[in-house]
Order: C-alpha cells, then structure tokens, then sequence
C-alpha cells in the first residue's frame, strides 16, 4: 500500500485563460477565492460585506470591492503577480 499524496491537477494556461477571459464574473470571483479564500473580509475595520465597484477609465476597466462600513476599496490584483498590470 501507498501513502503517496495525490495533488489536484494544475489547469494550463489555455485552460485558464479559456474559462476567465471572456467571463467577467468568474474572474472576479476566481480573484476574490484567491485573495480572501473564507471570504472577504476589510482589513481597516473587519467588515465582511462589500460593493463590487466598476471604475471605466480612457484606456481600461477595473473593479474594486468598497467595504460597506469604512467604505476602503480594496484592488482585487493588489499582492498578485498581476499588480503591476494596474496602473
């Protein structure tokens, strides 16, 4: 008998890109189980309920959750290799 530990299987980046691009949603909500995994939770107050914030610019899209008690925005790129891809 084997105690071998069987690890999930990673998904390729096709894969990925296939089920998160054209899919805002899944996006935001792969990006928020990344992030907060038991949830989100606001790090200035510990709020745990919050507005999805759109913010259209010249060039671009993003979305920010906004605590709905301290109302803080937090970036959900923000301490993921896609930080720099904000600005």
């Amino acid at each position: 008998m084997s105690n071998k530990v069987l690890k999930p299987k990673k998904a390729s980046l096709y894969q990925f890109t296939q089920k998160y691009s054209n899919n805002i949603d899944n996006c935001i909500e792969f990006f928020k189980s990344m992030k907060w995994p038991e949830g989100f939770s606001c790090d200035r107050c510990g709020c745990h309920k919050y507005y999805l914030v759109k913010r259209v610019g010249k060039t671009k899209t993003s979305y920010v959750l906004e605590c709905s008690s301290c109302h803080k925005q937090h970036s959900l790129l923000s301490g993921t290799i896609f930080s720099e891809l904000q600005d």
